[in-house]
């Protein structure tokens, strides 16, 4: 099956509840293109991002029964005969160091691209990429995981931004800055990192002395013969900002997002049980300082003697605001998960074998929300919240990790459930995934300097006709599932991915689509 030469062409969408206009959406991939170089075709899609200009990346796998295909693929949705491009698969090589011939095993996360540029940052893991001899005289491989950058339309080469090599020597400006002990290497780089003109953020895991720790970082790569070193801008050993008495540091740090030349990220003293911490701004510069934006224990705009106990760590940050999800109160509502049934056969089954029956329960926050903060004037608003415009959830889980043994994974971490919300925002446009009461899940747009609690537009959701989104969707599919990354609203374009099915599951399809909600 053969890419098709072109996208396709606009088409009327009116999503199924309470819309207000009409949308247009024009097809960026489906399963009816094959990945570029093969004759095999997509199977499936993660969130997309895209940039000023138009150009979507994302992350798209095949299916068996050979090893599936994975990799970082970019378009330009604003070009009706425009290829899909790799940027890299499971058959691209890793870059420099890289004296293993290794290749790309998975591209993990999401892949992201700033507002005005055409770089792109992700995540990679492969087999070990560098091979040095130790001072005792032994031979070692090691350099498993890495985040990379590329900038799409000058050289298109790949370069290794972040590696686990800090600790082979000629190799210094990988290393953990920061850390007690010297030449530290990074274990891993949880989440998609987040790539800042010649700059990328990201963060860290690193065991220091011992002692598992965390950080977010950036780095320049701007000279590749005089390679910058790794700059940290805040880890465990970080002080949270505005303490009078204690001396509390950060337990957790989430993965940072970038516009320009400042960052946002998530730190907080217990991942868990958050008592201390928040959203914080810093400048990318040698000496970074934080400015808090948003703290825990800030009053929940418009609710009268609730504040927000619990901040999400998937931030969108377009220069002026960040939108986030948080949550307030002691009240609690139990949800039920279900092991996955599509993706690591070692995960999978440590899952089943940890769940009797695939299933288990959990208990989240029931007082839930969607914000805005303005991080010229501090001001934060409520744009959308659980009991409101008949929405019951915003979290949504996931189960990952490496399983006891499994040498086929991305993650070093103990296997667990995650939970993560969903919002990307353009200007006063908030865009974000949300459960109705009704169990329909979807995406909605929030709007305007006052949004409505109690109203919102629909941009798509599991109600809606799987053609009227994609033209060459099979008849009688409806949408069953709709992802949205925090880069995913850009210059007035929303691009989400979207999987449809018909009622039995003998009819399936997917795609990544754009609109100008």
């Amino acid at each position: 099956m053969g890419s098709r030469p072109a996208l396709a062409q606009d088409n009327p969408a009116a999503s199924s509840s309470d819309a207000v206009k009409v949308l247009k959406w024009k097809t960026v991939v489906n399963i009816a293109d094959s990945i570029p170089g093969t004759e095999t075709p997509f199977s499936s899609f993660n969130q997309p991002s895209i940039n000023n200009r138009g150009l979507v990346v994302f992350r798209g796998r095949s299916k068996g029964p050979s090893q599936p295909i994975r990799g970082i693929f970019v378009r330009d949705v604003t070009r009706s005969k425009a290829p899909i491009t790799t940027i890299a698969d499971t058959n691209t090589a890793v870059p420099a160091p890289n004296n293993t011939g290794a290749s790309f095993n998975e591209t993990p996360a999401f892949p992201r691209i700033p507002f005005g540029s055409d770089a792109v940052a992700f995540r990679g893991v492969s087999q070990p990429v560098y091979e040095y001899t130790l001072p005792d005289g032994t031979d070692t491989k090691i350099g498993t995981a890495g985040v990379y950058m590329v900038n799409i339309f000058q050289k298109k080469t790949l370069v290794t931004a972040a590696s686990q090599l800090g600790v082979a020597p000629g190799f210094e400006y990988f290393e953990v800055p920061g850390a007690s002990v010297p030449a530290t290497k990074f274990d891993q780089f949880p989440g998609a990192p987040s790539p800042a003109y010649d700059k990328i953020v990201f963060k860290g895991n690193y065991t220091d002395n011992g002692v598992s720790k965390t950080g977010v970082y950036y780095r320049n790569i701007r000279n590749a013969k005089n390679p910058h070193a790794v700059v940290l801008i805040a880890n465990s050993d970080t002080v949270i900002p505005n303490q009078s008495d204690t001396k509390i540091t950060f337990g957790s740090t989430a993965p940072p997002s970038s516009y320009s030349l400042n960052m946002v990220f998530l730190g907080v003293d217990n991942e868990d049980a958050p008592t201390m911490g928040g959203i914080y701004l810093s400048k990318l510069v040698q000496q970074p300082k934080l400015i808090t934006l948003v703290a825990l224990g800030a009053p929940v705009p418009g609710i009268e003697g609730e504040t927000i106990n619990r901040l999400g760590e998937a931030i969108s940050f377009n220069g002026r605001y960040i939108a986030f999800w948080g949550a307030w109160g002691t009240a609690t509502q139990t949800v039920t998960l279900t092991c996955p049934t599509d993706g690591n056969a070692d995960l999978i089954k440590y899952c089943n074998q940890q769940y009797p029956g695939g299933v288990t329960t959990v208990d989240e926050p029931a007082n839930q929300g969607i914000f805005v903060t303005n991080i010229v004037t501090k001001k934060t608003k409520l744009v959308a919240m659980t009991g409101a415009d008949n929405f019951a959830d915003f979290l949504y889980w996931t189960y990952s990790g490496r399983p006891p043994g499994s040498s086929d994974t991305d993650d070093y971490e103990p296997p667990r459930w995650r939970s993560a919300a969903f919002a990307a925002g353009y200007g006063q446009k908030t865009a974000f995934k949300g459960t109705k009461a009704d169990g329909t899940v979807g995406i909605y747009l929030a709007t305007g300097a006052k949004p409505s609690l109690d109203a919102h537009q629909t941009i798509i959701d599991t109600t809606t006709d799987g053609t009227t989104i994609d033209p060459e969707a099979p008849s009688g599919v409806a949408v069953t599932a709709v992802g949205i990354e925090r880069d995913g609203f850009r210059n007035g374009r929303l691009a989400i991915n979207a999987s449809m099915a018909n009622a039995d599951a003998t009819l399936s399809w997917a795609g990544i689509y754009v609109a100008h909600p």
